[in-house]
């Protein structure tokens, strides 16, 4: 979304987007530091750039690579013009017409994108993100973005809306709204709203149909906001709890507050007051504080809890986290372990999707698949962008970013294939 802003920024000042970098004035990279293969994923593109980067032209790397690392980046990279970190971002244009001081605009205080920011939309027909917040309140042990991000920072719920409509406006049907954590929203607000108030106030907007919420602190999801949640029908049931692992003593090595027992609790609590939900989590395995045995612990529990999408993450010891200075099972281990979780749901995967073949059920349609002229493809209120799978659509027609009807026809490991109804 932050890159969809900066394009916004710069279209609406008179730039014009150059595929050929070698014809363009601005090059810019945007980054993401919170992992180690994202920093060196970063730090590649830049470096590229600065090797071929020409006379006139301006290299600028904004993003959290800028907000993680701030002035070593400055120091180890001379061919970079301008360094603007997360904060600063909506200040862009300000920036390149009259660089900071040392190439580096770091933020204080740290600003936000809200409604009145334009945005060029890079999704696909119908759908878009929406963020609600940014940076997190939390001390996660293994986790960066505090660092990064910063403190919580909630938009106006009003501001919220008003984006939510304007996008709405142009065809959006699907918000997925996102956040470092989403359970979190208005806390730093003065009149307090939370999450439940805002699925609410969202779930008024004329044109919208699906409100996803992705990212949902396990250790602060309650009753009351899955009640909320099952009772809206423009909230979909679909809840994105990260639980990162199950066995307590990994648990407490992370910083979590919530016990295995706990969010095993919390997993049938959803089921019982939201039947049919579909849940979605990611795991992190190889943590320290993770032996055989809670490993074995882990592995149990993807079998009973049968979760409808789950991501699996070896663990990455990252500088300057807690984490990162205890003792940890071997890399190798540790993707040894991801590798057998990821086929285990694999194996679950196909067993779920299996059983929605024949069913009728709405599918947001996406237009022309991506690597096929002769097929069309589309999302289930069961799969979010980019995470969950896709349906094939190999009859039928309607129009890009439209919600039809749709009849499963097959399944394979993730995805699915169906035909539209008239």
């Amino acid at each position: 979304m932050e890159g969809e802003h900066l394009a916004g920024l710069l279209q609406a000042a008179g730039w014009t987007p150059e595929p050929d970098p070698a014809a363009a004035q601005l090059l810019l990279v945007n980054t993401c530091g919170f992992i180690e293969p994202a920093v060196n994923e970063a730090l590649d593109a830049a470096l590229e750039l600065g090797l071929t980067k020409q006379p006139g032209q301006t290299l600028a790397v904004v993003g959290c690579l800028v907000g993680r690392y701030g002035k070593k980046l400055a120091l180890n990279l001379p061919e970079v013009d301008i360094f603007i970190a997360p904060g600063e971002l909506n200040r862009l244009l300000e920036h390149l017409a009259s660089p900071p001081a040392g190439r580096i605009a770091m933020a204080s205080p740290r600003g936000i994108f809200g409604a009145e920011h334009p945005r060029a939309l890079s999704t696909g027909p119908g759908w878009a993100y929406l963020r609600v917040a940014d940076g997190c309140p939390h001390h996660c042990a293994f986790c960066t973005i505090p660092a990064i991000r910063g403190r919580l920072r909630s938009r106006p719920l009003a501001d919220v809306k008003a984006e939510a409509q304007r996008l709405a406006a142009a065809g959006v049907r699907e918000l997925n709204l996102v956040a470092q954590d989403l359970t979190c929203y208005g806390q730093d607000l003065p009149d307090r709203p939370d999450l439940a108030a805002l699925l609410q106030a969202l779930a008024q907007v004329e044109g919208v149909a699906w409100l996803r919420a992705l990212y949902l602190h396990p250790d602060f999801v309650d009753e009351a906001l899955i009640r909320v949640m099952a009772a809206l029908p423009k909230v979909l049931p679909y809840f994105d709890l990260p639980l990162q692992h199950v066995a307590d003593p990994v648990l407490r090595a992370m910083r979590r507050q919530r016990s295995g027992a706990e969010l095993r609790a919390l997993i049938n609590k959803v089921r019982e007051l939201a039947p049919g939900a579909v849940l979605r989590s990611t795991l992190l395995v190889g943590h320290p504080g993770e032996g055989p045995a809670e490993f074995a612990e882990l592995m149990e529990f993807v079998r009973e809890a049968r979760l409808d999408h789950l991501g699996v993450f070896a663990f990455s010891p990252e500088p300057g986290t807690r984490s990162a200075r205890l003792p940890a099972p071997p890399a190798e281990e540790a993707q040894e372990r991801r590798e057998r979780i990821m086929a285990r749901q694999q194996a679950l995967s196909r067993e779920t999707l299996a059983g929605l073949v024949g069913r009728e059920l709405p599918i947001l349609v996406l237009g022309p698949h991506p690597e096929s002229e002769l097929l069309w493809w589309g999302r289930l209120e069961r799969q979010a962008p980019e995470v969950d799978g896709q349906v094939i659509i190999t009859e039928g027609a309607a129009a890009p970013g439209a919600v039809a009807t749709c009849r499963i026809t097959a399944s394979h490991d993730y995805d699915l294939e169906a035909a539209l109804l008239p």
